[in-house]
């Protein structure tokens, strides 16, 4: 039986009051002992009871899922996953990195991501690729946490196992767009924002095979949820938005696939549609040709996207409103009367807060246009009343955008309780605020307090939820290591 204590197993042993710190106590440390953890969410990674924690994960899934009617695609609906996993470490790290990176769906409320691993895991363990990639994951996730250097090198060697079985399926056209191997593929980029830290990483390349494979699997992409054709494309936009490239012809057709009457799809083809106008934007700079750094049918161009990403906000604000709250947030008096946002899970957040980053690379495209051409053009040009409130409207919606991203921190790290959250934190939450945190930090319009805040909150992602990438990405913005992007990083690299 697994009994409650305050501190951890070692300290009441040893009858010495324990300092509960996180992910174990300094008493523990200063010995040379692991620290046994304590009775909470974390004792997945530290405690011994292992047929007992794997049955309490089973337990607090079935009650997020008792209310959840799911219907998986044809693909992935079988009998149910088997238990098969050895009574070591390897459990606890799949049943931590499955509570920490799993969202399940709630229909009407928010959509899940990855709902379908731990079924698809149990019914494949078998495969190689998959299981390789599930474990490359979920080590590197609880290596991060306990900073046990021998799990980190584990993560490393199950990682290049699952990438060699990907090579390998890709030479076969059907296991190469297999489930299996999509989601592997999924799991190879995460594990290298968990554990790499590298700016220009693996990951990339990981998206661009993605896209590959996903642009060869499909209109079989499709089904509930955030599907792998929707994930597919979100990483995809992300990497070309962040660095000024342009879509691939597979890019293109991935997106085609999409049902543009799908709140989710909606939003991905938004951010797909600005990435091209962002690319364009810094493309036509670099021409240094005043007549396609600004003219008619570019203004034009920008008020079709921005009346798009308005339409999709209006609808959002009814289909998956958010609340404002004031309060103190944890242990911060100071937080007193600032602003916080609470969602309808992780998901619905980070929706919103896509869409607030694509708001931002939309107008901050446009500013760059419109200054580069006031200093190659004449003024007169420039005098009309509508030109000369553009830059003072377009700033005043990017100083909205930030604001509202920052007010999303609380919820993202757990700060904030939701009855749409079981079990927070979870990693995920801090996860998805990656890349919005870095739009802000790479935007000129944020002020100096508002990137502090940024790199705050990568920081304590990163060291709170074990994200190394976070950790590297909060050094880059704050001039600790050389940033390998280009000085203005909206242009295409070199």
């Amino acid at each position: 039986m697994v009994h409650k204590t305050l501190g951890c197993a070692n300290c009441k042993k040893r009858k010495l009051k324990c300092d509960l710190s996180r992910p174990g106590c300094q008493r523990c440390r200063r010995i040379g002992k692991d620290c046994p953890g304590y009775p909470d969410d974390w004792d997945l990674a530290f405690r011994s009871e292992n047929a007992i924690v794997y049955t309490k994960v089973q337990k607090k899934q079935t009650a997020v899922s008792g209310y959840i009617e799911r219907e998986p695609s044809s693909s992935l609906r079988s009998h149910s996953p088997r238990n098969d996993l050895s009574d070591n470490i390897e459990q606890h790290a799949i049943c931590l990195f499955f509570c920490d990176y799993i969202i399940h769906s709630c229909p009407g409320i928010c959509d899940g991501f990855l709902d379908y691993l731990p079924d698809l895991y149990g019914r494949y363990s078998e495969d190689s690729g998959l299981r390789q990639a599930v474990l490359a994951a979920a080590y590197a996730n609880i290596a991060q946490k306990t900073r046990r250097k021998d799990l980190e090198l584990e993560a490393t060697s199950f990682y290049h196992g699952s990438l060699q079985k990907v090579k390998h399926n890709i030479s076969n056209p059907q296991l190469a767009t297999s489930d299996i191997n999509m989601t592997a593929v999924i799991l190879l980029g995460l594990y290298e924002g968990i554990n790499n830290g590298s700016i220009l990483n693996s990951s990339f390349e990981h998206t661009k095979g993605l896209s590959v494979l996903a642009d060869l699997r499909g209109s079989s992409l499709h089904g509930k949820g955030p599907t792998l054709l929707q994930i597919a494309c979100c990483q995809v936009n992300r990497k070309n938005i962040e660095f000024g490239l342009f879509p691939s012809p597979a890019d293109e057709r991935l997106h085609n696939l999409l049902d543009s009457t799908s709140r989710t799809s909606r939003l991905i083809l938004n951010m797909f549609n600005v990435s091209i106008f962002s690319a364009n934007a810094y493309h036509d700079i670099q021409s240094g040709i005043p007549e396609r750094i600004w003219n008619t049918s570019v203004l034009h161009h920008f008020k079709k996207l921005e009346n798009d990403n308005e339409q999709w906000e209006s609808d959002a604000r009814i289909a998956i409103p958010y609340q404002t709250t004031t309060c103190i947030v944890g242990d911060h008096p100071q937080s007193e009367g600032q602003k916080h946002h609470i969602y309808r899970g992780f998901w619905s957040e980070t929706l919103w807060n896509k869409h607030r980053s694509v708001i931002i690379t939309l107008s901050q495209a446009l500013l760059a246009r419109l200054d580069v051409a006031k200093s190659s053009s004449r003024d007169e040009d420039f005098e009309t009343k509508d030109i000369i409130e553009l830059p003072y409207k377009v700033t005043r919606e990017i100083q909205i955008m930030v604001r509202d991203i920052l007010a999303s921190i609380a919820f993202s790290v757990g700060d904030i309780p939701s009855q749409f959250t079981v079990g927070m934190p979870k990693n995920v939450g801090g996860y998805f605020l990656i890349w919005t945190l870095k739009v802000i930090l790479r935007c000129p319009v944020a002020s100096e307090e508002q990137r502090d805040l940024a790199r705050a909150a990568l920081l304590r992602i990163g060291r709170q939820f074990g994200i190394s990438y976070a950790l590297k990405s909060a050094q880059v913005y704050m001039g600790m290591v050389d940033s390998p992007l280009p000085a203005n990083s909206g242009r295409r690299p070199t």
